[in-house]
């Protein structure tokens, strides 16, 4: 019977693979046709086309990224129906019969929520392994409650494709869980777009699974709306955005620009580290009025008349009066300063224009007159001075360094801030490498900081004077492109055109060769996103979300001002702040509105380990409800007792035992004051470092392996409760084997 199943499931995976084949090959050569066979001479017509080759390529994308994994279920409803359900949906080319459901698909939501009590009319639910191309096993469950007695099994769902899950290898990349989706995580995967919602739960309850595969339910559900507007997925660090990078594009869905805390503002990359204390400060919402006092200081008043010398004219005065005016008026509009920087000159030019003609006794210029004069005052160098002096532009990522190297800034733009709290944030200038003797504040920059830098671009604005340069040369070139055209076509075809409507006809063939020679933007929308601070995302979702500070999730609320959002996270693993929060704490002020879901199965760490992590919790949060561990373990935690000088060389060993007898990979987790060492001691032993990670308990939050060697858990970073809930967090990244090494001192 089993065997039977087996070849039957093998001919439907074949023909599956059949088509994927086939279908991929169409979509490519659609997509080909489509740039081959463009037509159109507007903007509206490069839209069309541009739209078009994007579907097909995804398509073609998604076709070729299912083949692992494609087959996975079998849904045998009451009616005789049957339904194969999969990695992406198929039909049948010539017939059009439905030959795989997507599982993302309101048909196939039975297969992750149907039980034997609820069974949603169906009959029967078939899993089904496969190896590559070929299926290894099947399992068949009844659901008929006919067959059940009144004490129904447990609603976890004790299956064989989700034990055999949880046993195997861990990889440096996360894996999919789109064949072992449970009940309570469906539920919030398929959860409406609109809102925001909150899903709370312990270690290993599966939250960043259930978030990516949100992700790629919602990309499915509203394709067209954000496959445009893109989805935004924030990360805590890099090592976890590299851990996750997999999942969404083996479901086939690219439409998602990954980021952390770091990396948020484009053109940035924060390296450096602040202390906890300083790391709070900056994250608290009145930074925001700070960052705004340290923009307005970079406008400086002018406090005496200003004589102007111009080449071949008498001299101009220009007094403080006139200047404020000017000034009040462009900050009252509200426009960002760096693209006020163009009101504020013409303003001021405007200005000199009439200093000049009451000098000369002439009526002030006007029209393109005027135009021509304010373009030739602007190139000289006093008036050039002047204009940079009063209205500079500003690079945000510059100021927020300014105000964390210069005590007597920091003093006058946050009087609020007590002494002491001044210096926590203040860090030393550090010489740079750029060969001009200038300090390198990229090197400086926190991930604390990123918050701020984006706080202070938002006040700054972009400098509009490159576009206006960039809109201005392409039209320059587009007039040189097409008279270019002409001649070739007069050339090509000794074509008179002296007839007016030849003449019209004739102009259009040159503009449309001339666009043949322009280069478009065929980036797609997650490249564009990624490369645009203002970019406003069709949904934002946040893991670790218990790290956010106020001002991060202030930068992340611009990006998503509609408040459709999905927020993931734990909050007892908040190591952000010394004293405990809470949700309403943490997003309440900026945030008063989300509807909270709750993980409660922990599927990653065995029993076992879990009581050595259960008093932590305990410690953090009497009344915090304990995940279920879905199994237990095979191996008891083991606990050794070394001195301090053998922290290091023990921890090594019991790391490379760890991947000598079993497969998967090992996470040493240590203080970072003894990671030199124990990384210097593995490339001593030869260790394979693609199968042994090392780091800090911060770092390896988000992160499993299948043994975790544990060195010092109370010195793991961190005061108060920011460091119970590192040791929390370290306490439970292991999926089979815990060793935890300590000092006799």
């Amino acid at each position: 019977m089993q065997n039977d199943a087996i070849a039957e499931e093998q001919d439907h995976l074949d023909r599956l693979h059949d088509v994927i084949r086939s279908q991929s090959d169409l979509e490519e050569r659609r997509s080909e046709l489509a740039l081959r066979a463009f037509d159109g001479d507007d903007d509206s017509s490069f839209s069309e086309r541009d739209a078009l080759v994007a579907h097909h390529r995804q398509r073609m994308v998604e076709l070729r990224s299912s083949s692992y994994g494609l087959l996975f279920g079998l849904l045998e409803r009451e009616t005789d129906e049957r339904h194969h359900i999969g990695r992406i949906g198929l039909r049948d080319p010539e017939s059009g019969d439905q030959l795989l459901l997507d599982w993302r698909a309101p048909a196939s939501r039975p297969f992750y929520t149907a039980t034997p009590l609820r069974p949603e009319g169906l009959r029967l639910r078939r899993r089904i392994g496969t190896a590559g191309r070929r299926v290894t096993e099947v399992h068949d469950e009844v659901l008929d409650t006919t067959m059940l007695s009144d004490d129904e099994p447990s609603g976890i769902g004790e299956s064989g494709a989700l034990l055999a899950a949880l046993g195997r290898a861990r990889t440096k990349h996360m894996a999919d869980i789109v064949d072992t989706i449970q009940a309570e995580q469906d539920a919030i995967i398929r959860a409406p777009l609109p809102g925001t919602l909150l899903v709370q739960g312990g270690p290993g309850t599966g939250k960043t699974a259930v978030a990516l595969h949100r992700a790629a339910y919602l990309l499915y559900e509203h394709r067209e709306r954000l496959m445009r507007s893109v989805v935004l997925i924030v990360g805590p660090n890099s090592t976890f955005l590299d851990y996750i990078s997999r999942v969404l594009p083996s479901l086939g869905e690219t439409a998602v620009v990954l980021v952390t805390p770091a990396t948020l503002v484009p053109g940035l990359d924060a390296h450096a580290e602040d202390s906890l204390e300083a790391a709070e400060l900056k994250g608290r919402l009145r930074m925001a009025d700070v960052v705004a006092r340290a923009v307005r200081e970079r406008q400086v008043p002018l406090d005496e008349p200003v004589t102007i010398r111009i080449a071949g004219d008498g001299p101009l005065r220009v007094t403080p009066g006139v200047l404020r005016r000017i000034k009040a008026g462009i900050e009252r509009s509200g426009t960002p300063h760096n693209e006020a920087k163009l009101r504020f000159d013409r303003a001021v030019l405007t200005h000199l224009i009439g200093l000049e003609a009451k000098r000369d006794g002439f009526e002030p210029r006007t029209g393109d007159d005027a135009d021509e004069r304010r373009q030739e005052l602007s190139e000289e160098p006093e008036v050039e001075e002047l204009l940079d002096t009063m209205w500079p532009i500003l690079e945000p990522a510059e100021i927020i360094d300014r105000l964390f190297t210069d005590p007597e800034l920091l003093a006058r733009v946050a009087p609020d801030h007590t002494e002491e709290e001044r210096r926590l944030l203040l860090r030393e200038p550090v010489a740079g490498t750029d060969g001009a003797g200038e300090t390198d504040w990229a090197a400086r920059l926190t991930p604390g900081d990123i918050a701020l830098v984006d706080e202070a671009a938002e006040l700054i604005g972009e400098d509009q004077r490159p576009e206006l340069e960039r809109q201005r040369r392409a039209a320059y070139e587009r007039r040189h492109d097409v008279e270019y055209a002409r001649s070739v076509l007069e050339m090509i075809g000794d074509i008179s055109i002296d007839d007016e409507a030849q003449d019209d006809d004739y102009l259009r063939s040159a503009q449309d060769l001339a666009d043949r020679q322009t280069v478009e933007d065929d980036r797609s929308p997650a490249e564009r996103a990624a490369s645009d601070r203002t970019w406003v995302y069709g949904h934002v979702i946040i893991d670790e979300a218990q790290e956010l500070t106020p001002m991060l999730l202030r930068a992340v609320l611009r990006r998503g001002p509609n408040r459709s959002m999905t927020l993931v996270g734990d909050i007892n693993q908040q190591s952000t702040s010394a004293t405990r929060s809470s949700w309403q704490e943490l997003l309440g002020p900026q945030l008063p509105r989300w509807t909270e879901e709750l993980l409660t199965v922990n599927y990653r760490t065995p029993e076992q380990i879990m009581a050595l992590a259960d008093p932590v919790r305990l410690e953090l949060d009497p009344d915090s409800p304990a995940p279920v561990s879905i199994r237990r373990g095979e191996e008891e935690p083991v606990q050794l007792t070394v001195e301090p000088a053998a922290l290091a060389p023990t921890a090594v060993r019991a790391a490379i035992d760890a991947i000598t007898a079993h497969a998967g990979i090992a996470g040493v987790i240590a203080p970072r004051s003894l990671l030199a060492e124990i990384d210097a001691l593995l490339a001593d032993a030869g260790a394979d470092r693609a199968r042994v990670w090392t780091g800090t308990a911060r770092e390896s939050k988000g992160l499993e392996f299948d043994s975790v060697v544990l060195v010092q858990p109370d010195a793991l970073g961190g005061t108060g409760h920011a460091a119970l809930s590192l040791r929390y967090v370290a306490l439970t990244r292991a999926t089979q084997r815990l060793t935890v090494v300590d000092s006799s001192s």
